[in-house]
Order: structure tokens, then sequence, then C-alpha cells
């Protein structure tokens, strides 16, 4: 992608419908539907999105209307498809990364000391650790 995206008929993933309507069409093989499902809520406050699977059972059609009158479209389809990348590559990274997450949390839950639920006379304003000074 790049450059200038006020055309909206030279870009091949974009098409733009006679309603003024845009869609895009995702490939959920390159972009998992939680990418996608996290890039289209990012954008419910600059735009109404529609998601609909398309024949091959690969793609999704995202159908893209401008809430205000004046957006420009062609733009936001452009930045919607470089959100795609963006949620993908941090679904990577969460992935990548959950086994040491999974361990400080583990870690910090060890450490923790939780009083019984059978201390039924504790008081939420006690603090034993001091931890409040």
């Amino acid at each position: 992608m790049g450059g200038d995206l006020s055309g909206a008929n030279t870009l091949p993933w974009l098409h733009r419908l006679e309603d003024g309507t845009l869609t895009v069409s995702v490939d959920t093989g390159v972009y998992p539907l939680d990418a996608l499902l996290r890039a289209c809520y990012l954008f419910t406050d600059r735009c109404y999105l529609f998601l609909e699977p398309e024949q091959s059972g690969r793609q999704i059609r995202v159908s893209v209307a401008g809430k205000r009158g004046a957006a420009d479209l062609t733009a936001v389809a452009g930045e919607f498809c470089n959100e795609l990348l963006n949620q993908r590559l941090r679904s990577e990274i969460a992935a990548e990364t959950r086994p040491i997450r999974e361990l400080i949390v583990a870690q910090a839950f060890a450490e923790a000391e939780f009083r019984t639920c059978s201390d039924q006379e504790a008081d939420y304003n006690d603090d034993p650790k001091g931890i409040a000074k």
C-alpha cells in the first residue's frame, strides 16, 4: 500500500460501491479473525463496519461506511488495512510471550498472602504489612 489513496479504483484490494461504501476483502489465512475483529473495533468511532464471509470461505468482506458525510473513506480503509497488520503482530507477540506472562503472574500470586474465607472478622482498613505507610 502507500502513497496516494485518493483513487479507490486503482487499488486492487479496495472496491467502491455505488452507495459510497467501500469494501475490503480480508484473507483470514493472513489476518486471523481475532485480529480482524480487533481492527474493526478500533474504527467503530469513525465508521460503520459490516463483515460477511465471501464464497471462498477464507475471505471476509468488510464494508466500510462513514459516520460523517465528509469522511475520506479511502484513507480510512487504508488506515484500517494498516491496523489489520498491527493487530496481527500484536496477536503473534501475545502468543509468543504468553508463557513468560503466565510465569510472572503465577510468581506474583505465589508470593502473595491471602486471608482465608474463615477469617470473618477481617477489616478492609487493616494493614498488617504496613503498605499504606
